[in-house]
């Protein structure tokens, strides 16, 4: 071709805004959530859903005049079941503003995953989606035997009444301790299932039937109440905004608010969190999920809202 022919060009960042829905310059938003990994108190680094980090990022939507709906992409097998609730208030506090909220559930959404779910006003399962495991767990550890047996330290306490030595696995429970943990247990599944309860709209009793940890497709969850309809990422935002009335004119923003490169680069190298689980990462390679389980074991605190065993979804 001759040279000096030209050829329509257009710059990066006009490409990136063409489509005003989504990334455009509306001041209409429509926020959109992501909750990925276990759910744990306070900020437990990456890869996973800290209260701390979430429900401050949840104020944030909520405070900004701009956002008009939000979309919460849950994938998620759970985690601490007092996390869930802050998470879960969080939320609530964002549809008393007058915000929609939409949950986009991904390849899991389960115990403390459907606990955040519960908190919207609209539920889509993907169609490969793994849901409900409404249900909790508490685990107190005994390591009197092991102590006494295998390694010979024994203990003498002087009580001067119930839980006056705390919660001590070198000790055991005694009767009215192992009551008071279960009960606790079962307050705390009962909340869970208040909370699906008027979530969806159906009794305590019903909810109960289809709970227990039971774990669900998304077709089977869809039957038994528990999703509104099968859809992906794409339908759940274009509901949040026809919810919110802003259709023609909107566009997207990520929370937690997405790095730029350069920032990446400087948290990893700074954060010895991330530094840590970089290193962990290449050097164990397909273990680390692995390990990155007996880590969250290992740190669970309080009753659970989690799945009770490792799912991997290929």
């Amino acid at each position: 071709k001759d040279l000096d022919e030209k050829f329509p060009v257009t710059t990066l960042a006009d490409y990136s805004s063409g489509n005003t829905k989504k990334s455009g310059s509306s001041k209409n938003i429509v926020a959109v959530l992501f909750a990925e990994g276990g759910i744990s108190d306070g900020d437990p680094g990456p890869g996973q859903i800290g209260d701390k980090n979430y429900m401050k990022a949840i104020k944030k939507i909520k405070d900004n005049d701009k956002v008009k709906a939000v979309v919460v992409r849950v994938n998620s097998p759970g985690g601490s079941a007092m996390a869930s609730e802050n998470i879960w208030r969080e939320l609530e506090l964002v549809k008393e503003a007058g915000k929609p909220i939409i949950i986009s559930m991904g390849s899991v959404a389960a115990s403390g995953g459907y606990y955040i779910a519960a908190a919207g006003d609209e539920i889509l399962a993907e169609p490969t989606t793994l849901t409900g495991s409404i249900g909790v767990f508490g685990v107190f550890p005994n390591a009197q035997e092991l102590l006494n047996d295998k390694i010979g330290i024994t203990f003498d306490t002087i009580k001067t009444g119930n839980f006056s030595t705390g919660l001590n696995p070198g000790v055991g429970l005694t009767e009215v301790e192992r009551n008071w943990f279960q009960k606790s247990t079962e307050r705390t599944y009962d909340i869970f299932l208040q909370r699906v309860s008027d979530a969806r709209d159906m009794s305590k009793e019903a909810v109960h039937e289809i709970a227990q940890g039971r774990i669900w497709t998304a077709e089977r969850a869809l039957e038994n109440g528990l999703v509104d309809q099968i859809g992906n990422l794409d339908d759940a935002i274009a509901i949040a905004a026809e919810r919110a009335e802003i259709t023609d004119d909107f566009r997207t923003r990520e929370y937690p608010a997405t790095k730029n490169p350069l920032e990446l680069i400087i948290s990893e190298f700074m954060n010895p969190k991330s530094t840590r689980t970089r290193i962990l990462k290449e050097e164990l390679g397909e273990l680390y999920p692995y390990y990155q389980a007996a880590q969250e074991i290992k740190n669970m605190k309080g009753i659970q809202a989690r799945l009770p065993f490792r799912l991997e979804v290929k």
